[in-house]
């Protein structure tokens, strides 16, 4: 599968299978769906680029280039 094929979201269980159950559990895959993902109606969905950043080990990075939210809930 080339990067054209990839989906840019993934569900909390792809993204535990692409990176590794055994790497990411559960309850760390939800909070950083939380933190740095996609809600879609009651579904949560985490973006390519957090899958890719855990990979490579450098996720610290994602907190420079995530926005901020302003104030609202």
């Amino acid at each position: 599968m080339n990067e054209g094929d990839r989906p840019r979201l993934l569900t909390v269980k792809e993204f535990r299978r692409l990176v590794g159950e055994e790497v990411v559990g559960r309850d760390l895959a939800y909070a950083l769906a939380r933190r740095y993902g996609v809600r879609l109606g009651k579904r949560l969905f985490v973006p390519m680029r957090v899958a890719q950043a855990v990979l490579e080990g450098r996720l610290e990075d994602l907190d420079e280039k995530t926005p901020r939210a302003g104030g609202g809930r």
